[in-house]
């Protein structure tokens, strides 16, 4: 990473999507190494096999705050059953949502939108097992968990800047596929 000390200040001078998406274009290019609410440099380890798709994503108008790959239930370091759904979730242009929500499900996923504009939703869609119980789960308080850390880590404006934004979760339905999301992800329209 070769990040600036110009990066904070890049962030909370952010004060729309359009701003917002470069900056997290450069920081998925390891041009900058902050993203705001997160406590590392880089991606996880396990996102690098999305890096591609999560940069065609943000071509396409939507801003990635979290997302995982399919892992196929297997014994995990406890010996019990660990399994994961693949998934991305972020802020979308709001004219972009119905065709990146298109786009997803012609591969299979599925999409859950939150935000101004739409119906309140409270289904919740578990994307991590572990021993048959989730350990973690898409749900509706994401929208307002992220614009909070946006407010604390990029600033006001970029905090308003998302909060005419619909929240999206694109998952994969079958547990531990790996191949669906980030093939979904490089057909976005851009």
């Amino acid at each position: 990473m070769s990040g600036a000390p110009g990066d904070a200040a890049d962030w909370s001078s952010a004060a729309t999507l359009e701003e917002l998406l470069r900056l997290t274009r450069r920081f998925l290019t390891g041009a900058i190494d902050r993203f705001p609410g997160w406590g590392a440099g880089d991606l996880d380890e396990e996102t690098d096999d999305l890096r591609d798709g999560l940069l065609q994503a943000v071509d396409a108008g939507l801003l990635p705050v979290a997302s995982q790959p399919g892992e196929p239930f297997a014994p995990g370091h406890d010996d019990l059953d660990w399994g994961r759904r693949a998934f991305v979730g972020g802020f979308v242009a709001p004219e972009r949502a119905a065709a990146i929500a298109a786009a997803a499900t012609r591969w299979g996923l599925e999409a859950l939108l939150q935000g101004p504009g739409l119906p309140p939703s409270a289904r919740s869609v578990p994307v991590g097992l572990r021993d048959g119980l989730p350990f973690l789960v898409l749900g509706p308080e994401a929208r307002d968990q992220e614009l909070e850390i946006f407010a604390e880590g990029a600033g006001p404006a970029a905090e308003a800047a998302l909060a005419r934004c619909p929240f999206m979760w694109l998952f994969d339905p079958v547990w531990g596929r790996r191949e669906a999301l980030p093939a979904a992800l490089a057909s976005l329209p851009q």
